[in-house]
């Protein structure tokens, strides 16, 4: 068995095998390659195992070159999740030692794995997040009969209130203007519209854009992208001044019942630190939580690297980020993300 980096030729090879395998994500398909590459030019390094020309695993890794955290390799930048897949432990070995390899020629402080399923072979675990499966039918009562009462509840509000909720690639603009002004009052970095237009472009037959209208404009908004039987809410939020109007349980529930009538069979809510208040909002719904496993090739006597808004080490930045006008934020934003994949 050979591990081998990827070429132009191989990539039918490569989505074949993504395209066969029940544990591959969004973060395996070359589009989302192409999305990172064009957007912030990191460099992918694309390991295959392959054995007698048949493929047998598979491993998606960038070079971030931060200039705020340094130089390392990652799976999955800008997602929650999807790392090595590989059809035996043999060969999930050799692709673990693959990553090393590169991370020593490269001078890399470190490797990050994020996936469903814990990896091992030596590597350091931080077992911090989860993101929540739900269900869906293609009967969309079924779904709605599952949720808890007081969900309902803000649905029904939401709609009383007047929102109303809207989608199609053509609200790109609108999705950036306000995710911009979502992210600036929490305290940290945005992407900009060549990001989420990358993602339509690269995905045209999956990637949504949901909005919320309140009279003239837009007070929420979230992109998801199905992959695979499953629709990835990748990114969303709403305005701090329309929470209480319900305006996240309306654009969830339009989502979620978008996907049912569409027969997809579940809804991936996202990335949730255990027990916070956003993993408790997808409990309501009646999600089920599983756990992500983000694993370490760390050098000898090296931390575990926290990059999470939660750490101490941000506070006075958050501080500052959360007053910047939101022009200054608007300009900022994607310049600092590109190094917090």
């Amino acid at each position: 068995m050979d591990v081998v980096l990827l070429t132009p030729n191989q990539e039918k090879d490569w989505q074949r095998f993504v395209d066969d395998s029940p544990q591959a994500s969004l973060s395996h398909a070359l589009g989302w390659r192409n999305v990172v590459e064009k957007t912030y030019h990191h460099l992918p390094y694309y390991f295959m195992a392959v054995e007698r020309e048949s493929v047998r695993g598979v491993l998606p890794l960038f070079l971030i070159r931060s200039r705020i955290f340094g130089r390392f390799l990652a799976t999955a930048p800008y997602l929650s999740y999807g790392g090595l897949l590989a059809d035996e432990e043999e060969v999930a070995r050799a692709l673990v030692e693959a990553a090393k390899e590169l991370a020593r020629e490269k001078e890399a402080s470190y490797v990050e794995f994020r996936g469903l399923e814990n990896v091992g072979h030596g590597l350091r675990l931080k077992e911090k997040y989860c993101t929540y499966f739900l269900p869906l039918n293609p009967n969309p009562d079924v779904v709605w009969g599952r949720m808890r009462r007081w969900t309902r509840w803000a649905v029904r509000k939401a709609v009383k209130s007047g929102l109303t909720v809207e989608w199609g690639a053509h609200l790109v603009a609108e999705l950036a203007e306000v995710l911009s002004r979502v992210t600036r009052d929490l305290g940290t970095p945005f992407h900009g519209v060549p990001f989420y237009r990358n993602i339509l472009q690269e995905f045209p037959q999956s990637a949504e854009i949901f909005m919320v209208r309140h009279g003239k404009g837009f007070i929420g908004g979230g992109l998801t992208v199905t992959f695979q039987g499953t629709l990835a809410w990748v990114y969303g939020g709403c305005l701090k001044a329309y929470r209480d109007m319900a305006t996240m349980s309306l654009l969830t529930w339009e989502i979620v019942r978008n996907g049912c009538e569409n027969g997809i069979k579940h809804f991936d809510f996202g990335r949730s630190q255990w027990d916070s208040g956003t993993a408790l909002f997808k409990q309501q719904w009646g999600a089920r939580p599983c756990p992500l496993f983000y694993e370490y090739y760390l050098p000898v006597g090296s931390n575990l690297p926290d990059q999470d808004p939660t750490n101490p080490r941000f506070r006075l930045a958050i501080t500052f980020w959360k007053r910047l006008p939101i022009f200054a934020a608007r300009m900022l934003g994607p310049l600092i993300i590109r190094d917090i994949p």
